[in-house]
């Protein structure tokens, strides 16, 4: 029952997500279709989700080029680095001639700057296959249009390409990037209200005294969603009669 209802959450999650995007709903096809651009699109957020928690404000982006096999693979490790769709590019070099790039998320076009499409375009990638479209409204379609108006083809998931498989992979898109997703439709943070409880409703003692109420597995998953969040909030109390060492919230 406790896993049917965490799918239940996951769910509802998903399909909030897309409706933030406003994203077109998906049509029924050929569940063997597109079954390739599905796994290398998961692969490509597989890499987005390695640097969860260092990008921000940018999104988690993954990249995959595929020509014949993969040849060139690349993430945006934090805030400043190279684009994953260079590292990508660098990684494949010639073999980026008529080959085609996976990616999580339509790129961004911040301040004019369009290294991303730029380096496919030059490499001669023939075409590009993306998860979901920018979910900011004054970024979202133009790399897509960017592309397409240099002779790529783009197909992007539950537009171009529908079907069971594809679905699954461009809910995987959304997971990856949830948090700006939330933010960009509700115009507030993403937030996770984290606290242990005893079976009698209890979080502390009267007295004041500390005691573990949660795991070592639960301590350690809220270290990942420490480690994945822009800000953690703790009471006054928790600060001064822990006297805690701060740094251990990002450890």
């Amino acid at each position: 029952m406790r896993e049917r209802g965490r799918e239940s959450e996951r769910e509802r999650m998903v399909a909030s997500m897309a409706r933030a995007c406003m994203l077109p709903m998906m049509r029924a096809s050929d569940p063997r279709s597109h079954a390739l651009d599905a796994s290398y699109i998961k692969r490509a957020v597989e890499l987005a989700d390695k640097s969860a928690g260092f990008t921000s404000p940018h999104p988690n982006f993954g990249c995959v080029i595929v020509a014949g096999k993969v040849v060139g693979e690349g993430y945006l490790y934090a805030q400043g680095t190279t684009p994953a769709e260079v590292q990508a590019v660098e990684a494949a070099g010639a073999c980026c001639r008529d080959a085609t790039t996976y990616l999580n998320m339509e790129p961004g076009d911040c301040h004019g700057e369009h290294t991303a499409v730029s380096a496919l375009v030059k490499s001669g990638i023939k075409r590009v296959v993306i998860g979901i479209r920018h979910p900011l409204n004054h970024l979202r379609g133009n790399a897509i249009q960017a592309l397409r108006g240099e002779g790529v083809q783009v197909d992007v998931l539950g537009e171009d390409l529908q079907g069971d498989i594809v679905e699954e992979a461009h809910k995987s898109c959304l997971l990856v990037n949830g948090p700006l997703i939330i933010r960009a439709a509700s115009k507030i943070p993403y937030s996770i209200l984290k606290y242990a409880m005893t079976l009698d409703g209890k979080i502390a003692t009267t007295s004041g005294h500390a005691s573990w109420i949660s795991s070592k597995l639960s301590r350690r998953l809220v270290f990942e969603l420490r480690g994945r969040s822009d800000a953690v909030i703790v009471g006054g109390n928790t600060v001064r009669k822990d006297s805690m060492d701060l740094s251990c919230l990002f450890h």
